[in-house]
C-alpha cells in the first residue's frame, strides 16, 4: 500500500451558533422549545466522551445503528486522522419525552474551524439511543482500477455493481486510492489521499476534494478512469509493434496470433498494410487495466481472413513511462 501524503485538513459544515459547553461547565441550554432536553445532552455528551476516549463499543451500544465489527475495531477507529474532542451541544427541537434534534459541533482536526452535524436522541419507552442523519457512507467505485483504503487498514476494490456500505463512528477519516496499475489518480495534480469528516450535513464538501472523488453527506463517487494520454502511449507501442512484425516477415514474436496463425510468408520486395478496426476502449477491473487494438491486415494484396488484435495490460511507472505489455 502507497504511504499517506500529507493531506487536506478542512473540516466542513461549519456552524455559526450559539453553542453550550460540556467540559466543566452545567449547559445552560438544557431545554429547548418544545420541552426539557437535559438528559437528552447528558446522553451526547456521554457518547462523545466515549469516541474521544476511542471506546468505539461503548459508543456504539448508545446508538440505535447495527455497526459490523471491523468498523467498531479501535485500531482501526485510533488511526483516523484526528477524533472527535472539544464537545458542545445545542438542542434545537424536541423534549426529553420524545425525540431531541440537536446540532452537536465538535474539533477534528483545525479548533479555529469546528465539524458540526445533527443527531438526534430517542426515547423509546424510556430507553434512549442516538442516530445521526444517514447511518451508513456508500463507497461507489465501478470502473476504476484503484481501490479506497480507509485509515491504512480496510480496503475496498472496484465493483462494477452496487457499492460498499461503510458504518462509521464521528471521526476524520483517512482516505486513500491505490492504483496498482498507476494509470489513474484522483487528484489532477497526482494527489491519490484526502479526509473525510462523518457525518457530514447538508453541505456538499466536493470543492475540498481531488477532482476525481466526488462526496457528497451520503457517498464517495471513485471516477478515475485512464486518461487519453495514457491511452496514446500504449497504441504507440503497439504500433511499434506491427512494424517490428513487419520485419519479421509476419511470422515473428512482435505479430498477434491471428497473423501467425494465417502463416502466410511474404513476397520480396512485400506491402504490408494495417487498416485499424474500430476503436476499443480499455478493459478496466481491480487492479488491472488491458487495452486492445485491432487492425485489418492486408500484405501484397491479399487480405488477412480475420482481423489481427494485439491485446494486453498497461502500467505507468512512478517516472510517467507507460508500458504495454502482452
Amino acid at each position: 500500500m502507497t504511504s499517506l501524503r500529507p493531506r487536506a485538513t478542512r473540516t466542513l459544515a461549519l456552524s455559526a451558533i450559539a453553542v453550550v459547553a460540556l467540559s466543566g461547565c452545567s449547559p445552560s441550554g438544557s431545554t429547548s422549545g418544545d420541552g426539557d432536553t437535559t438528559e437528552s445532552v447528558a446522553l451526547l455528551e456521554e457518547f462523545f466522551g466515549h469516541l474521544e476516549a476511542g471506546e468505539t463499543a461503548d459508543a456504539a451500544a448508545m446508538t440505535s445503528i447495527d455497526f459490523p465489527t471491523e468498523f467498531l475495531d479501535e485500531d482501526f477507529y485510533a488511526a483516523s486522522a484526528a477524533l472527535p474532542s472539544d464537545v458542545k451541544v445545542v438542542p434545537t427541537k424536541g423534549s426529553d419525552d420524545y425525540t431531541v434534534t440537536a446540532t452537536v459541533e465538535f474539533v477534528l482536526d483545525d479548533p479555529e474551524n469546528p465539524a458540526s452535524a445533527t443527531f438526534q436522541v430517542k426515547n423509546d419507552d424510556g430507553e434512549r439511543t442516538i442516530s445521526w442523519r444517514d447511518e451508513k457512507f456508500s463507497i461507489i467505485n465501478i470502473a476504476s482500477p484503484g481501490r479506497i483504503v480507509v485509515n491504512g487498514e480496510l480496503e475496498y476494490a472496484m465493483q462494477p455493481e452496487g457499492a460498499h456500505d461503510l458504518f462509521l463512528l464521528p471521526a476524520l477519516y483517512d482516505i486513500a486510492y491505490d492504483d496498482p496499475t498507476g494509470t489513474t489518480q484522483l487528484g489532477d495534480d497526482g494527489t491519490n489521499e484526502f479526509t473525510l469528516p462523518w457525518p457530514l450535513d447538508d453541505a456538499d464538501p466536493a470543492s475540498d476534494f481531488p477532482s476525481n472523488a466526488a462526496v457528497t453527506h451520503w457517498n464517495l463517487t471513485v471516477s478515475a478512469w485512464v486518461p487519453s494520454d495514457v491511452i496514446a502511449a500504449a497504441e504507440a507501442q503497439i504500433d511499434a509493434l506491427t512494424e517490428a512484425c513487419v520485419a519479421e516477415g509476419m511470422t515473428g514474436p512482435s505479430c498477434p496470433p491471428e497473423v501467425l496463425t494465417y502463416a502466410t510468408p511474404l513476397v520480396d520486395p512485400s506491402t504490408v498494410e494495417w487498416f485499424r478496426t474500430p476503436s476499443m476502449a480499455p478493459v478496466v477491473t481491480d487492479g488491472r487495466v488491458e487495452y486492445s487494438k485491432g487492425f485489418t491486415v492486408r500484405a501484397d494484396g491479399a487480405t488477412y481472413p480475420e482481423p489481427a488484435v494485439y491485446t494486453g495490460t498497461v502500467t505507468k511507472d512512478a517516472d510517467g513511462t507507460v508500458t504495454f505489455t502482452r
